[in-house]
């Protein structure tokens, strides 16, 4: 944190993920639908590692199972 190029870019990005994160609990929404990582540009193997593993994630989560409001 505070090491953002953006100067407290991180900082506001951590903020919306926890409202985010709020909302799809008001939702019904199984939280672990998103996830937020710390990654600069330099990491793209990171990036790359934490985009697949995301992506298993979700698969075995299943389908979101959102109801259509009328």
């Amino acid at each position: 944190m505070g090491e953002c190029h953006y100067l407290d870019g991180n900082v506001k990005a951590e903020k919306m993920f926890q409202m985010t994160g709020e909302f799809l609990n008001l939702l019904g929404i199984d939280p672990k639908r998103i996830r937020l990582e710390w990654i600069s540009s330099a990491e793209g193997t990171k990036f790359a590692w934490v985009a697949n593993e995301f992506t298993e994630d979700i698969k075995a989560l299943g389908p979101a199972n959102i109801k259509k409001v009328a």
